[in-house]
């Protein structure tokens, strides 16, 4: 049988985290080339800390005879070069170099690869195109909730589809539909015309109609990686002024695709480049990437997709978090959520054991409140058990206004497999769980109707919690929450000295008379 993993759940003071280790990852593509450096702690946390990209175009003018041009091999050798110093001056010795479509495609593979080594020291190993889109989806299904559907992965020189059940990759095909090979091979006008733009369109449909496992059933969801395809999302984020930084997780409709499209084919290049969010490097390719997408969308019969901030760096990565573990577990968190929470935490060194125990408060005052005096549904639960558990790693930053730095790490570490609407909400219960009234601010766009009350209730909840172990000492062991009599009566089970709960809860009790409308009385009780 195979066991999936979760991270480990607890660390003592002063363990494991000074056990770190880094690697360099360097992506050999198409378009461009990046190394990505992870420092990380086996099975435990990660982060990443550092990147660099080049723009190198290897497979530029090699759609005709698949022979990789001097010019492109000069500006890889260069890049390589810089790569390998860069890792060397950083003091990093364990690196994993990959080549993707053109490097695979190329008649010239053996000589360039020889001058790379013989140049950069680099050893690199060719993805064949199954094993690039097992990558892909080793990204997609450690970072998104994704358990039925696709995964599409494009690069500049190969279109990756993945199909995915119970979690599992079970097919996977790869296509030379990269935009670097569709732009030379269609879009050569500037701007282009109709007639490019069609016969692209045919030449996808043609393509994909053969799969006839290709097509979307209830509760699948469509994942768009690559950085073409994450781009479409950031010119959608900019035209419709969207609060969050943030492209992981972000959904887009096939309208919205297919209107970002013709906005890119109206354009010059130079215009292009003007278009806010645009990367200039990518503005030459930007349409191949909008129509490869909007063309994969309408094969599969898909109306949403959401993007994935990860690839095949990010797969490679987790091959190797997970390496060591017996041969039968995949490399794939258990729970994605749960993982990435507590992969935050590890991160900013969260005090655990108080986190966890205010966690089990709020989560037990959200189980035994009665429904019919609050709005808050199941997604409510673990929107408040995330925020439980990260509503102190500020103070890896300072004290001192540490809900408000906790906010921002949320905001800014983006919580792969939780949607932005849930980190929004958790960035706000940080935000205030220790004092100020809440409220939607900025994030009002992101969320539902009734999400004021709801992010009210859920503070109060947090910061009573907060109160009750004002102390960190654990003298209130359990609670117990009863309404009776148009009152909450809650009964503090205590295990020690109840004077510092008792005095900081009662200074605390109004936001949740106000949040549910319901006096509330604290009521110590032995264990």
């Amino acid at each position: 049988m195979v066991t999936l993993r979760s991270l480990q759940p607890m660390v003592r003071p002063g363990d494991v985290y000074h056990d770190s280790q880094r690697v360099a990852i360097i992506d050999m593509g198409t378009n461009s080339w990046r190394v990505i450096v992870v420092e990380y702690v086996p099975g435990l946390s990660f982060k990443l800390i550092d990147e660099v990209q080049e723009s190198v175009r290897i497979g530029e003018g090699m759609a005709e005879l698949n022979v990789l041009r001097p010019a492109a091999m000069d500006r890889a050798a260069r890049a390589a070069q810089i790569f390998a110093a860069f890792c060397a001056a950083s003091g990093i010795s364990d690196i994993v170099a990959v080549g993707t479509s053109a490097i695979r495609d190329a008649q010239n593979q053996a000589r360039f690869l020889q001058r790379i080594e013989r140049e950069s020291g680099l050893k690199v190993r060719v993805l064949s195109g199954e094993e690039e889109a097992y990558y892909g989806y080793l990204a997609a299904v450690n970072s998104t909730t994704i358990e039925n559907g696709f995964v599409m992965d494009l690069g500049g020189g190969s279109l990756q589809i993945i199909r995915v059940e119970d979690r599992k990759a079970v097919r996977s095909i790869s296509f030379p539909l990269g935009v670097v090979r569709l732009t030379e091979g269609f879009l050569t006008s500037d701007p282009v015309t109709a007639k490019e733009t069609g016969a692209l369109a045919d030449v996808l449909r043609e393509r994909l109609k053969s799969l006839d496992w290709f097509a979307y059933e209830d509760g699948m969801q469509l994942i768009g990686e690559g950085g073409n395809v994450r781009l479409v999302a950031r010119l959608q984020q900019k035209r419709v002024e969207y609060p969050l930084d943030i492209i992981h997780g972000y959904e887009m409709q096939s309208k919205e695709v297919a209107e970002i499209g013709d906005v890119l084919a109206r354009a010059t290049v130079a215009q292009r480049r003007r278009i806010d969010g645009m990367k200039p490097e990518r503005a030459d390719i930007s349409l191949a990437g909008a129509l490869v997408l909007q063309g994969v969308m309408r094969a599969g019969g898909f109306e949403r997709v959401v993007f994935s901030g990860q690839g095949v760096r990010e797969g490679l990565f987790y091959e190797r978090f997970f390496a060591g573990d017996e041969p039968d577990h995949p490399p794939i968190f258990a729970d994605v959520r749960q993982s990435n929470v507590l992969n935050l935490g590890h991160v900013y060194r969260f005090q655990e054991v108080h986190a966890r125990h205010i966690t089990h408060l709020t989560t037990r005052m959200f189980d035994q409140l009665p429904p019919d005096v609050h709005n808050l549904r199941p997604q409510e639960r673990e929107v408040l058990w995330a925020a439980s558990m990260l509503h102190d790693i500020g103070m890896a930053i300072d004290y001192n206004d540490h809900h408000r730095h906790g906010s921002y790490l949320v905001l800014n570490s983006g919580l792969p497999g939780y949607t932005h609407r849930e980190i929004a909400l958790i960035a706000l219960l940080i935000r205030y769980h220790r004092r100020g009234k809440p409220s939607l601010d900025d994030m009002a766009a992101l969320c539902e109707p009734k999400d004021d009350r709801r992010l009210e209730q859920m503070t109060a909840m947090l910061r009573l919690a907060e109160q009750i172990d004002r102390a960190r000492d654990g003298a209130v062991k359990d609670l117990r929450l009863t309404v009776t009599g148009g009152r909450c009566i809650m009964e503090l089970v205590t295990q020690g000295d109840e004077q510092v709960p008792l005095w900081a809860v009662e200074r605390h009790r109004d936001l949740f008379t106000g949040a549910f409308g319901l006096p509330v009385e604290f009521v110590p009780v032995p264990a």
